[in-house]
């Protein structure tokens, strides 16, 4: 029986290292972005949510075991936190993070390419600037930077899909492209739509936290190398 339990042991480890592949590249998003608060989303017509965009770039990795891979990337870019509403007058405001990511995923693929992927990103926030627009007057415009409201670093939950088309037979060169979701389940916090502090407790005397959701396309060329 121990000859038997042995040998197929050693039967799937040479099955699993045949078929083993690295696969890295270059990859890009462009993304529908929102910074999220409890207590922004209570304050009604005087403030309220816009819509964001942002993007980023950046290499990536992972290593596959037959159709389970580990995937790591370094990607920077930004997330910006769109608002409107009316106090004194209509106006527009927005909050532009400068970020840093690097998502740990599990990668699941078929042989056609398709995949699906889901793990944790950890981002870091390199800068915070806050801009606000009055729509009928130029007096109070203008920006300033809110860095030191914002956490230093906070963690999202990922989850993305698509597809990886081969381009040619004779370079292993795959076409990269699908949807991925994040929601960060950490504290961002922030400022809200008029540019106070979230942590002010005069202003908001129960604190909630700030949840960063983005949602786009991402992109990118892989070069994948099998072991053999």
């Amino acid at each position: 029986m121990k000859k038997i339990i042995l040998s197929a042991l050693l039967l799937t480890s040479l099955n699993l290292h045949s078929q083993i592949s690295i696969e890295g590249g270059v990859k890009g998003s462009y993304n529908s972005t929102w910074l999220f608060n409890k207590n922004i989303s209570d304050q009604g017509t005087e403030q309220d949510y816009a819509a964001g965009w942002g993007s980023n770039y950046g290499l990536g990795a992972a290593v596959y075991f037959g159709p389970i891979g580990l995937g790591v990337e370094f990607l920077r870019g930004t997330h910006t936190g769109g608002f409107a509403g009316d106090f004194a007058g209509k106006y527009s405001s927005n909050v532009k993070l400068n970020v840093n990511q690097i998502p740990l995923l599990l990668k699941l693929k078929s042989k056609n390419g398709a995949y699906i992927e889901l793990g944790a990103q950890v981002n870091s926030i390199s800068k915070a600037t806050y801009t606000f627009d009055y729509t009928d007057s130029d007096i109070f415009d203008g920006t300033s930077d809110e860095t030191s409201n914002y956490s230093k670093s906070f963690t999202s939950a990922v989850l993305g899909f698509g597809s990886n088309v081969k381009l040619s037979k004779a370079i292993p060169l795959g076409l990269h492209a699908g949807i991925r979701l994040q929601y960060g389940f950490s504290d961002a916090k922030g400022v809200d739509a008029l540019g106070f502090n979230l942590d002010n407790k005069i202003v908001y005397p129960t604190y909630e936290k700030t949840n960063a959701v983005s949602g786009g396309l991402m992109i990118g060329l892989n070069y994948t190398f099998e072991a053999k």
